[in-house]
C-alpha cells in the first residue's frame, strides 16, 4: 500500500525573490491567473522549479509539475487587508509593494 504524507517543514523564501516567483506562477497559469486565488503553494511549487529549494528536488516530477502542499486538506489563499488575492493582484502588490486599495483601485476605474 503506498500512503502520501505531510511532513510539516519550515522553509524560508528570500522576500526580494517573491515577485519573480509570483510572476511565473502566474504566467504558467495564463488567462486563470486573474480568477486563481493566490497561495504559499504558489509560491513554493515555483520555488522549488526554479531550483531555489534543492531539498525538494526530488517532488519534481518528469513533467515539471511539482507534487507539494503547503497547507494539509487545503491550501488556504493569501490575503492582503483581508482580501483575498488573485495571483495577478499579488504580483502587482509585490512588484509596487503597495496596499490592497492602491492594487484595486486601477482595476475598479476601468
Amino acid at each position: 500500500m503506498q500512503v502520501k504524507v505531510y511532513i510539516p517543514k519550515m522553509i524560508e523564501i528570500p522576500s526580494e525573490y517573491l515577485p519573480a516567483l509570483a510572476k511565473r506562477a502566474a504566467d504558467s497559469l495564463g488567462d486563470r491567473a486573474d480568477e486563481v486565488s493566490a497561495t504559499r503553494g504558489h509560491l513554493v511549487r515555483q520555488a522549488v522549479q526554479d531550483g531555489l529549494l534543492r531539498q525538494f528536488d526530488d517532488l519534481v516530477s518528469d513533467d515539471g509539475t511539482v507534487d507539494l502542499v503547503c497547507d494539509p486538506g487545503m491550501e488556504i489563499p493569501l490575503e492582503l487587508e483581508n482580501k483575498t488575492l488573485t495571483l495577478n493582484e499579488l504580483l502587482e502588490a509585490l512588484q509596487y509593494k503597495r496596499s490592497w486599495s492602491e492594487v484595486k483601485a486601477p482595476s475598479e476605474a476601468a
